[in-house]
């Protein structure tokens, strides 16, 4: 809800200036660098190269997906508490083109049959199921219907949110709301589908009817902590100076909320397997819970679930930027450890860190984050003529 003062003072317009920051040599220099090793790496052990660079492209793609996400719930639900952080969003799934050039290298000869063994000629002969899924036709056709939907959607909604800037006209914030309510159905098959293909593909044999949730709730959590960051970094610079400890409070409510959520679908999920005990449904798990990857698995559950539900219980602790980014950090942190998890068992049997993980990630986050604060400076921070704004700058909860 929210209430309306006689007299309400809509900010002007925030212009990001890259040139004034020296993050944004830092992170042109870390780019051209990382890809110069990458290459490196990607002669000396092709194998690993192919695990840390798909390591590194979807936890951040995950992120993106997530933000996505949070944009499409704003227009259908006709929030008005978002408009304030709603473009510092907005910018980052206007990098979906990006993403689709940065997915570029796991296509390279060798590369997928590394990820997803399927694909290899010696295994096609020995898929007795699904053989009209696990192909490389296939595979391809459908990762080029992600992007395009992605990259699609994505411009879509930031333009016409820029556009908006433009002429103020009330009839594109109906046009997104309008196309977001089916946007959400194709995002949530798409995120199911991209799953199974990218994420579970890495075991073909494996499959778990609940994997697409589990995967929407690693997206939506990883993407709220995300954005929460980000507005606290553009805080910090001196934007966004309409936000108050009321939309903090309510991004931490969804941050809150959103931690049982990917809790309740990855216990499930396990408790489903453990319960049923099929071996086409176990390998997975009894995969991941041998060695030292038992270590990170306990981890995951105290760090990913228990400490942030606890941490985000307080009300004072969601109405505070500072407090809130730190377990928004966390998070994040939280989720790289749980797709480490997920991804690293297919390449080496145990806990092995690479110096190309740490290449792979640096190079993919530095190439984003340039393209970002790029993007970021080509429109205002603030949608100051979006219909909602008054609502926005006025709300109590």
């Amino acid at each position: 809800m929210s209430a309306h003062p006689h007299t309400i003072q809509i900010p002007l317009p925030e212009r990001f200036i890259p040139g004034k920051y020296l993050l944004t040599s830092i992170l042109l220099a870390a780019s051209i660098l990382g890809i110069i090793l990458s290459f490196v790496g990607a002669e000396v052990n092709r194998v690993q190269f192919a695990y840390s660079w798909f390591f590194a492209f979807y936890y951040f793609f995950t992120i993106a997906l997530g933000l996505f996400f949070w944009v499409l719930i704003h227009y259908a639900c006709d929030s008005n508490w978002t408009v304030l952080v709603r473009r510092v969003w907005e910018n980052v799934i206007g990098l979906f083109p990006l993403f689709g050039l940065l997915f570029v290298p796991l296509l390279l000869p060798e590369m997928p049959d590394i990820l997803w063994k399927y694909m290899s000629p010696s295994v096609q002969p020995t898929i007795t199921h699904a053989k009209d899924w696990l192909n490389s036709g296939s595979f391809y056709f459908r990762t080029f219907i992600y992007f395009i939907y992605f990259i699609l959607a994505g411009l879509y909604y930031r333009r016409s949110s820029v556009q908006q800037d433009i002429d103020g006209n009330p009839v594109l914030s109906r046009r997104m709301h309008d196309w977001s309510y089916p946007s959400l159905v194709i995002f949530g098959t798409l995120v199911t589908f991209l799953g199974f293909d990218w994420l579970m593909g890495l075991e073909w044999k494996w499959f778990s009817s609940l994997f697409g949730a589990y995967n929407f709730g690693i997206c939506a959590q990883a993407g709220m902590a995300a954005g929460i960051v980000l507005v606290a970094i553009f805080r910090s610079a001196g934007f966004l100076n309409g936000l108050n400890h009321e939309h903090y409070y309510l991004m931490g409510k969804i941050l809150f909320a959103f931690t049982f959520v990917w809790a309740y679908f990855a216990f499930g999920q396990y408790l489903l397997t453990w319960y049923a005990n099929i071996p086409e449904e176990a390998i997975f798990y009894n995969n991941h819970n041998r060695g030292h990857w038992v270590y990170l698995s306990f981890f995951i559950v105290v760090g990913k679930f228990m400490f942030p539900a606890i941490y985000l219980l307080a009300q004072d602790t969601k109405k505070s930027l500072r407090a809130l980014t730190r377990i928004a950090v966390w998070i994040l942190f939280m989720h790289g450890v749980e797709l480490y998890w997920f991804i690293m068992p297919y390449a080496h049997p145990g806990i092995r860190p690479s110096w190309q993980d740490l290449v792979a990630f640096v190079t993919v986050g530095s190439i984003l984050g340039y393209a970002y604060i790029r993007l970021s400076a080509t429109a205002s921070l603030i949608p100051t003529r979006d219909p909602r704004i008054v609502d926005c700058l006025t709300v109590t909860n």
